[in-house]
């Protein structure tokens, strides 16, 4: 004998089997009953993300086990953040001899940790050395790495190596027939190449401007010692503002004493606690943090200029793309500063002059 079925929540007897409750109204059905679209919507969902996992594999598969240089492998596809590569010379070299295309999917145009042997230290001018590291004898490949004396603190330390002594590198690969040329070398391994703030560096356009305004007016004083340049995105980058506070301390040789920085970020808008030369400021940034906000600038210079001090910090900006520019701070008196503003506008160079920001809103 069938049992009648009746509502799980009124406990009316159902009539005819019905999925409804004619009493209360409430659906009888089971949540995937209910919702079958929902559970085929996601049933679908889950397939297209194996088959794009399956995809990729393949790809990647295809891409080390095959000649063609059309085929691009995940590890490429996502560059720098598949992972940070260590290699040493003599495995780079063996790559490349092996399947020299392959080895371009994978090194070719990316930042590496490399180790080997010097052979050779040369000095190409006086703000570069070209170090070439041993190979095998009967290797065609050589392998070349430069460093920049602006981007490395051990610069001395570099022109001191000798042939035979082991040396570890970061920096990019570029290869150019047989050269693999590794360029902007740092001197250490990938903790050190992180540690170090590359982006606080002097760029170059603006250090050819000086060394050529020093030539006109042998008079400025103004040294690269005295810029700081950094990307405007640099705060997109895991810096925060009291780096840069920290360095515009360091381009003052410490005639400006910046302590107990403080910096607090909200909803709506982010602060800046400080004091500057034992006066206390505090400063809300009129910019998210993918850019630099200026009146950061402006502020420390209104402590400056209430301490009589004859030098200022400057602020101009150099753009580079519709995403990208450099930001250079100079610590300088007015007159140098009016003198290199004369040669900017004279360079072909897209940047702002020199300036001082006359009047800023009270904080």
């Amino acid at each position: 004998m069938n049992k009648d079925k009746v509502c799980k929540y009124c406990g009316e007897k159902l009539e005819n089997n019905n999925c409804r409750c004619l009493k209360c109204g409430k659906d009888q059905r089971n949540f995937i009953k209910r919702n079958p679209l929902f559970i085929a919507f996601i049933i679908v969902l889950v397939l297209i993300v194996i088959s794009i996992g399956v995809t990729f594999i393949k790809i990647n598969s295809i891409s080390k086990n095959n000649d063609s240089t059309e085929y691009i492998g995940l590890q490429n596809l996502l560059g720098d953040f598949w992972e940070d590569i260590s290699i040493t010379s003599d495995e780079l070299i063996d790559e490349y001899e092996n399947n020299e295309k392959n080895a371009d999917l994978n090194y070719n145009q990316v930042f590496l940790e490399l180790t080997g042997k010097v052979k050779n230290v040369e000095e190409i001018d006086k703000r570069t050395i070209k170090v070439q590291l041993e190979t095998k004898k009967d290797s065609e490949y050589k392998i070349y790495c430069k460093f920049d004396q602006d981007e490395n603190e051990s610069y001395n330390e570099i022109k001191e190596y000798k042939p035979g002594q082991k040396i570890t590198l970061t920096g990019n690969l570029v290869r150019k027939d047989k050269n693999l040329n590794m360029e902007y070398c740092i001197l250490g391994d990938w903790e050190t190449y992180y540690a170090f703030d590359n982006t606080f560096n002097i760029d170059l356009d603006l250090e050819d401007l000086l060394q050529q305004a020093k030539k006109d007016d042998t008079s400025i004083k103004l040294n690269k010692k005295k810029i700081m340049s950094f990307d405007s995105d640099i705060l997109d980058y895991g810096y925060s503002y009291e780096d840069i506070i920290d360095y515009i301390s360091k381009i003052s040789d410490d005639e400006i004493i910046i302590i107990d920085i403080s910096e607090k970020s909200g909803l709506k808008n982010r602060t800046i606690t400080m004091k500057i030369n034992e006066k206390e400021v505090s400063l809300k940034l009129s910019k998210d943090n993918t850019s630099f906000d200026e009146s950061l600038v402006y502020q420390i210079n209104r402590v400056l200029e209430e301490n009589n001090s004859e030098k200022m910090l400057y602020y101009a900006d150099m753009d580079c793309d519709e995403d990208f520019e450099i930001i250079n701070i100079a610590y300088s008196t007015q007159e140098d500063i009016n003198k290199i503003n004369k040669i900017i506008s004279k360079s072909n160079l897209d940047m702002s002059q020199f300036e001082k920001e006359e009047e800023t809103e009270s904080i």
